[in-house]
């Protein structure tokens, strides 16, 4: 792969992410490459999840805004704008304008030569759920 386009269009699956109106789905993953994880998400207005990030993460804001909860505050991204996570950290995403898209990459940093995800318990209210068809763009 040395130089590759990718759309959300180009997700296999997307995935319900909490309970609400919150969809994520890979572009990039360990499966086509073992340097970064490239996650494509789209939240309504209200729509929230858990995570805990297991890599150093970079959320980027295409549309709407996001707001990130986090032991010790919150930050609130709008298009345009980037919020950088550090691995281990505990957050929750939640959209806070319909229609908000944003682009995660999670960069899979490892001094070896062949990565291994690192197994993570994740004390989550509830887990993604595969959902067989793509959201409407």
């Amino acid at each position: 792969m040395a130089v590759q386009h990718l759309t959300s269009d180009d997700t296999r699956a997307w995935f319900l992410a909490g309970d609400q109106d919150a969809m994520v789905g890979d572009v990039l993953d360990l499966a086509t490459t073992s340097a970064m994880r490239v996650r494509f998400g789209r939240y309504a207005k209200g729509a929230q999840h858990e995570w805990v990030v297991t890599y150093e993460e970079t959320l980027i804001v295409t549309r709407g805004a996001l707001r990130v909860r986090f032991d010790g505050g919150e930050q609130v991204a709008r298009a345009g704008e980037v919020i950088a996570l550090s691995k281990g950290a505990h957050v929750v995403y939640r959209g806070e304008e319909d229609d908000t898209e944003v682009v995660f990459v999670t960069h899979m940093h490892q001094a070896s030569s062949q990565l291994r995800p690192e197994p993570v318990a994740r004390p989550l209210t509830s887990l993604p759920r595969l959902v067989t068809s793509k959201p409407a763009a």
